[in-house]
């Protein structure tokens, strides 16, 4: 299996500390909203809570997984570069972690956000220089090779912001354009088209349904970020093509999560236990939910409503990072691992779902009670709890893996 080898082992259950980092900053968060906790700006903390779960979580874990993948097809020497770009890549998320938590933007958290954008660009040029050892994979170097294109052209919105803050000419609408351009490039473009990767290594046999999945969402990719600015009155016609680009990408979904399907019930005949496939089958329901969501915001008028209730935004980037993304990545990092798993990694699986699910239950209440003007009591002392809870799964599931196997 692929993170049986021990540097891979090694690099997974750092990101997996790395998540329960993200969950110790959410919590510290959500309890300076519901108590008094006088250290440390909230805005810093929510800066720090983004860009590492971003760079240490996710990439950090789609980095270690796709270098994973191309191990076999690569000499030691060529590995090792990968080895070195991960591990700059995790260095200077926590230099994030630190910087944007003291200053938020400043010079010294700009500097680390751009030197991982650095890092984004050699890993990708890596890529691409290496990519004919491994194009016998077939379906696999595409969606990598688009995924870490769009992780290049996401860096983009945080360029601009930081040239905003530098020059202190804040547009409000371009902030706002420069946060959802980031994010919309991040969450649909490298995360998804990075995760998309894993499932064509996994499904090599599932050419025609991957390829023309992957036409079809390397083309929309790109003009559903309109989605996330239907606020700036866009042209009509260019509304249109967005409604449209968005129920193509659900359509598309749908069926191709009924062509997988057969494969799909054949890989569960295999004796994977339950809590790890219950990570995929959240992911999977939580990115249908996503794509119906898209679809139904693609109403310029309701796009606008939902985008000015923080809980309704707050809940749709927890569904898509806790719910699609990290939900997928721990499943199919426990999959691929055959020993050193102590028996704390299934209770914590269990817990870490709970606490997700509670969470987007919390927020969608409290958003859809924000459209009528009615407080919900306690709210904010539950999201306290619900937070804990999945520090408390993330906890188990960091130390249920063992450095290397026994």
């Amino acid at each position: 299996m692929l993170t049986d080898d021990k540097y891979f082992r090694g690099w997974f259950r750092a990101g997996l500390f790395s998540l329960v980092i993200v969950a110790i900053l959410g919590a510290l968060m959500r309890y300076k909203i519901a108590f008094d906790f006088p250290v440390f700006q909230q805005k810093n903390l929510l800066h720090a809570h983004s860009h590492f779960a971003f760079g240490g979580w996710i990439t950090h874990m789609l980095y270690t997984a796709v270098a994973g993948c191309l191990s076999g097809f690569l000499p030691a020497a060529r590995q090792r570069r990968y080895h070195l770009l991960i591990a700059l890549n995790l260095l200077l998320s926590f230099g994030m972690l630190f910087s944007f938590a003291w200053q938020g933007y400043g010079v010294v958290s700009i500097t680390f956000s751009t030197l991982t954008i650095v890092i984004a660009v050699i890993f990708l040029f890596n890529y691409t220089a290496d990519s004919q050892q491994f194009a016998r994979l077939q379906l696999f170097p595409k969606w990598v090779r688009l995924g870490l294109l769009l992780n290049v052209i996401a860096s983009a919105g945080p360029l601009y912001l930081a040239y905003m803050m530098a020059t202190k000419n804040i547009q409000t609408d371009h902030y706002l354009a420069s946060v959802y351009y980031y994010l919309h490039f991040q969450y649909n473009g490298w995360f998804f088209f990075g995760s998309m990767s894993l499932l064509a290594y996994k499904f090599s046999d599932k050419g025609p349904a991957f390829n023309d999945f992957f036409k079809i969402m390397s083309v929309t990719v790109f003009v559903s970020f309109l989605l996330s600015v239907l606020w700036m009155h866009l042209p009509t016609w260019l509304v249109v093509i967005t409604a449209v680009a968005a129920c193509i990408q659900l359509l598309a979904w749908l069926r191709f999560m009924k062509l997988l399907s057969p494969s799909w019930q054949v890989l569960q005949k295999k004796e994977t236990p339950l809590w790890i496939k219950l990570f995929f089958y959240a992911a999977a329901l939580a990115m249908t939910i996503k794509f119906l969501l898209q679809a139904i915001s693609a109403i310029p008028h309701l796009s606008q409503l939902v985008f000015g209730f923080r809980p309704i935004v707050i809940a749709y980037l927890h569904l898509v990072l806790l719910g699609i993304y990290s939900s997928f990545l721990l499943g199919w990092l426990f999959s691929q691992v055959t020993e050193g798993i102590s028996k704390a990694a299934e209770p914590g699986a269990y817990i870490f779902l709970s606490g997700v699910v509670l969470n987007e239950g919390l927020l969608a209440v409290q958003g859809i009670a924000s459209f009528a003007y009615i407080p919900v009591p306690f709210v904010n002392e539950l999201l306290v709890v619900v937070s804990l809870i999945l520090l408390t799964g993330a906890g188990l599931m960091a130390f249920s893996l063992r450095s290397s196997a026994a």
